[in-house]
Formats: C-alpha cells, structure tokens, sequence
C-alpha cells in the first residue's frame, strides 16, 4: 500500500486569547490524522483523529498573545501498520487578553482620567470613546507599559462612556482582545 498524500489547506479558521482552531481539507486517501505541537524544542502528539472527515481541531489552554507552531500529517493503516503522509505545518498566535483594572482615577469639568492594568500578552492598547452614536478611536497607544489615559476638551457634567482593547501584532497583522467598557461623569 502506498502512503496517503499530504493534508491540504492547513490553516487558522478562529482565535480567541486561550485557543486556536485548525482546519484542513479532507484527505480521501486517509484514515485520520496526526496533529502535533511544538512544545520545549520538540514536537509533541497532541490528538490522533480516528477518522477521514473530521477537518477541524480546537487547541485549547493557550497563552494570550502568544505564537505557536503546529503540524499535521495524514495515516492510513495497512494491518496494523501505520502508514504515514508528510507533514503541513502552520504557525498562529493566539489573540491577547481583555484590558482588566480599566477605571476612572480622576475627574474634572473638562477631563476624565482612564487608568488600567498593564496587559503582558499586548504590544499596545486602542481607546475609543461613544460620540454622536457611534464608537470614535481617541487614542491608539503603542507600548503596553502605558496604563492611563487622559480625556480632555469635555463638556461638564457630562457623562461618557469609554471602551479599551489590548491588540498585538503578529507580523503586519494586528489581532485584537475584546472591549472592556466603562462610563464616567465629568464635574459640574
């Protein structure tokens, strides 16, 4: 018998900042497949599919904003022995986590102060502030050892409401956590 061919279409279908879903194209000359990881300088099993047309794998309990390398390859069995296609690798970074700590520290007639936790997984951090119906960026801060930000030119006694995401470049692309949001009242 002659091995299966290669698995097709490896790539990232979704991310959140703790897991990663891989997907391929299904491999008619297999009967499941092998994923593994690339884990302390060496590749380690992570799940053997038992059957042809699954073509999806969630790999949960990730780092936020963290690159990871995976690797897959097609088996069909022949009696008991297991014959093996070659390997597609894939390389994706899970998204950074949620902004935690984001709060108001200081008020005026005219300003809010935005404070938050430093988030490790990020490069940076994007503000966006609810004007006229609709979401309006105010700040993008690059560096993530920034953690506040001072709103100013508002209106007293006024409330506003103020979102913050963490994002981390992976390449030239950049990949987002989701919002954390807060709303603050200027001074009369």
């Amino acid at each position: 018998r002659t091995n299966p061919s290669n698995v097709s279409g490896f790539a990232l279908s979704d991310r959140t900042s703790s897991s990663l879903r891989l997907n391929w194209t299904k491999n008619t000359s297999a009967d499941g497949y092998i994923i593994e990881q690339y884990k302390n300088n060496q590749w380690v099993r992570i799940t053997r599919i038992a059957s042809n047309a699954t073509t999806a794998y969630r790999v949960s309990g990730l780092s936020a904003g963290t690159a990871y390398k995976f690797r897959i390859q097609a088996y069909k069995m022949s009696g008991k022995t297991a014959l093996y296609g070659k390997y597609s690798t894939l390389a994706a970074r899970t998204n950074p986590s949620n902004v935690s700590g984001f709060a108001l520290s200081d008020r005026t007639s005219s300003l809010l102060r935005l404070n938050w936790t430093k988030n490790t997984s990020a490069d940076g951090y994007i503000i966006e502030m609810y004007r006229g119906g609709k979401w309006v960026r105010i700040a993008r801060i690059a560096g993530n050892d920034t953690v506040t930000y001072r709103v100013s030119g508002l209106a007293g006694n006024t409330a506003y409401q103020f979102r913050i995401k963490a994002y981390k470049m992976s390449g030239s692309t950049a990949l987002y956590s989701g919002y954390t949001t807060i709303s603050g009242k200027t001074t009369a």
